[in-house]
């Protein structure tokens, strides 16, 4: 059935859209209600199990690891003992720029991709210039070690941080390494 137009000074056709409303938009009854009543019958054994082998699909593995995770970070949370631990860069920052601490006094444990764990002085650590060759990314930082007393202040695998006390101090059941 075509629409019915009606020409107006300019000649330009006008849709009656009043006439075709009920056949593009049909009315929906308010009153009636669903029947839900087989729904509060079901048990949980009568659900589908759903299964995260490798024939699932992508999607359901992260969400599956996403939900595993908040359950973990809820867990996690309910424990009285925070276990953030500060950044790297951030307890450089302190003890190179903090009037408590002397940069002089500490060396910085780092993991080298050839020889292992080396060690180089504070002072000579450099944050800048990611093209010279003596440059060392802070991701690669395993601790921070005071000379005067041969102390770890800061370690990434244990979760030590005595320079703010984030992480898991000693008190709380780190192990000393030394």
């Amino acid at each position: 059935m075509a629409p019915k137009t009606s020409t107006q000074d300019n000649k330009t056709p006008e849709l009656n859209i009043e006439s075709h409303k009920d056949e593009a938009f049909p009315r929906v009854s308010t009153t009636e209600t669903p029947d839900l009543e087989h729904l509060s019958s079901t048990s949980e054994s009568d659900l589908p199990q759903v299964s995260l082998s490798k024939s699932a699909g992508t999607k359901s593995r992260a969400k599956a690891k996403r939900i595993r995770k908040e359950n973990q970070r809820s867990a996690s949370s309910q424990q009285t003992v925070s276990t953030f631990l500060r950044p790297a860069h951030n307890v450089m920052d302190r003890i190179r720029h903090d009037s408590d601490f002397c940069a002089a006094d500490y060396v910085v444990g780092y993991r080298d991709r050839h020889a292992g764990i080396m060690e180089k002085a504070l002072e000579d650590w450099s944050v800048e210039g990611v093209e010279e060759e003596e440059f060392i990314p802070l991701h690669r930082v395993v601790y921070f070690k005071r000379i005067s007393d041969d102390r770890i202040v800061w370690d990434r695998e244990k979760r030590i941080d005595e320079i703010f006390g984030s992480g898991v101090t000693r008190e709380q059941g780190a192990i000393d390494g030394n």
